[in-house]
């Protein structure tokens, strides 16, 4: 089996620790509401507590209930999915319908690039070239979940409550690199990252041939990083899955 050099080792570990130490403190401060938040429910509060705003504040609410009703709707609170809900997600990103046909049509492409042309052509090497895709697919979704439930983040998309079509593509790009504490603070995603790379050197280190290095599993890594950009726009604007 191939060996990765040391240095590279190292530095990867040192990035990790040094991205997970970053998360932990936004997390610890999307718990507490900052001030100005306090103040802004607070002033709307007492100001409907004075009596000369009674009346008028139960006239508004028994004359416009179609308003009120209207804003109850568009008003969508982050809600921290339950661990049930994370692990039928894990499962429907691992084994679902569409996690195993994009394994297939991963396999597909590099059954015609002949990629890695050791594995031959014919229906065994696209079944080698699928068992590899669904293999890195199982291990990168399997690495996400452990780090959610780890730091207690959430990594799934959410779509975009905004309006206009650039708008809501750039919610859709910008889910590809965070996640989301308990409070729905978004932070820069470790489980997304860590996902994508340990998978690609996972899966090169184990069972690709043993003229792949490290180098080749890093580029591998980063295009499963590129693809999330464009399943989350298919994700927003075309199909549910």
């Amino acid at each position: 089996m191939k060996r990765l050099p040391i240095g590279l080792v190292n530095q990867t570990i040192t990035l990790l620790i040094f991205m997970v130490v970053a998360v932990v403190p936004l997390y610890s401060q999307s718990a507490t509401p900052s001030p100005e938040t306090q103040s802004d429910v607070s002033e709307p509060l007492a100001r409907d507590l004075k009596p000369g705003n009674a009346e008028s504040s139960a006239e508004t609410t028994q004359s416009d209930p179609v308003q009120k009703s209207a804003n109850q709707t568009t008003t969508q609170p982050y809600v921290f999915p339950t661990r049930r809900e994370r692990f039928d997600r894990y499962l429907k990103s691992t084994v679902g319908p569409f996690s195993l046909a994009r394994s297939a049509i991963s396999a597909g492409i590099n059954q015609a690039r002949d990629t890695p042309e050791e594995w031959e052509q014919g229906a065994s090497g696209y079944g080698k070239r699928y068992a590899s895709s669904f293999g890195q697919s199982a291990i990168q979704q399997t690495v996400i979940y452990g780090l959610d439930s780890a730091l207690g983040l959430d990594t799934g998309f959410r779509k975009s409550t905004r309006k206009g079509f650039f708008p809501r593509m750039t919610d859709a790009l910008v889910e590809n690199v965070i996640s989301r504490t308990r409070s729905g603070k978004r932070v820069i995603s470790v489980p997304r990252f860590t996902g994508a790379y340990a998978s690609a050197l996972i899966s090169h280190e184990a069972w690709y041939p043993a003229r792949y290095s490290y180098k080749d599993a890093l580029r591998s890594g980063t295009r499963l990083l590129v693809s999330g950009f464009g399943l989350n726009l298919l994700r927003e604007f075309a199909i549910r899955f």
